[in-house]
């Protein structure tokens, strides 16, 4: 074990090194062609106008944060246009949290309009139509989240999209200047603080993005209690291969039907739940030196699986790599 330590160290070290990308490797007239193409394959599937007379001009540094994606951006006036197309890549299936660092923003995005001031935030739907307008050079840090692990973390997210998160004052003020912190000091982290830093951003970013959710749409009390019962009791049984809706049904004293109904607040089904909390313990394990010498089917079926073929297609739906090479990366 001691012997393949320095091998994994360095391995989670390539697997986190930053993307970085300018137009400074580009000629002037086929930067917009390339941004777009740099756009669609990093972010989301977009079309992009520059003002006229200016010179196009953007230097991007996208970080790997465990399932997240921390980028820091800085660039001369630009707009965006998202088209109602399917997503390009099963990793854009996501929603990107936006601070700014100077300059000007706005969004819009299901017919709601957001401008924000340096340090406030936003959220939005990367699958989604929206447009983007950022008239001069700006800089700004977008946190991309994949969509279940968001709604996993906060019910009615699609809420609270195209809305202002106030950088200045309450719990936006704390998320603004944590993720505006990280950003500043992203090249010095090492693996496992990026582990735990993702994990704390994420907390925050939920969290902030409930504050400025409307208070029409609110899980009941007895609906919220209930689902943090029946999480605690799926959790407990994430090992069990033969656990499904009707079980957890007759453990939790609930009906289907009203599962099922709690699960779709949160835009989401219990067993999709279910799978995906598996498939993240699934992951911890492939990251845990201590779980070195277990064979990947035995974690699987550590953690609930019974079909290898079935886990191996639904991790790579997840996290976009085979299982093999999840932990080669790790």
């Amino acid at each position: 074990m001691d012997a393949l330590q320095p091998t994994n160290e360095a391995a989670s070290r390539e697997q986190s090194r930053p993307l970085r990308l300018s137009t400074n490797d580009v000629a002037p007239g086929e930067r917009s062609g390339w941004l777009r193409d740099v756009i669609c394959r990093e972010y989301a599937n977009v079309e992009v106008t520059s003002p006229t007379r200016q010179i196009l001009s953007q230097d991007l540094t996208i970080y790997p944060w465990d399932c997240s994606r921390l980028s820091v951006i800085r660039s001369s006036g630009v707009g965006l246009k998202r088209l109602p197309r399917e997503p390009l890549l099963a990793g854009q299936d996501a929603y990107f949290v936006v601070v700014l660092l100077s300059g000007d923003y706005a969004l819009e995005q299901d017919g709601k309009e957001v401008v924000l001031q340096p340090g406030d935030m936003t959220l939005y739907d990367a699958t989604r139509p929206h447009k983007i307008d950022c008239p001069r050079d700006f800089s700004k840090l977008i946190l991309a989240i994949p969509r279940p692990l968001l709604r996993e973390r906060m019910a009615g997210v699609e809420h609270s999209a195209a809305l202002r998160i106030s950088g200045s004052a309450g719990i936006g003020a704390v998320a603004s200047r944590f993720l505006r912190s990280c950003g500043k000091n992203a090249d010095e982290f090492a693996p496992n603080e990026i582990l735990a830093l993702a994990d704390q951003a994420v907390d925050l970013v939920s969290l902030a993005a409930a504050s400025v959710r409307p208070s029409g749409f609110s899980l009941s009390r007895s609906r919220a209690l209930s689902m943090r019962r029946v999480k605690a009791l799926v959790e407990g049984r994430l090992a069990d291969p033969e656990l499904d809706t009707a079980k957890i049904a007759r453990l939790a004293r609930l009906s289907p039907r009203y599962l099922s109904g709690l699960f779709g607040d949160e835009g989401t089904s219990l067993m999709r739940y279910v799978w995906s909390r598996r498939l993240e313990n699934c992951a911890k394990d492939f990251s845990d030196p201590r779980r070195a010498a277990d064979a990947l089917s035995e974690i699987a079926f550590r953690w609930g699986f019974s079909d290898a073929s079935h886990f191996s297609r639904a991790f790579k739906q997840r996290f976009g790599c085979a299982p093999r090479e999840f932990r080669q990366g790790r």
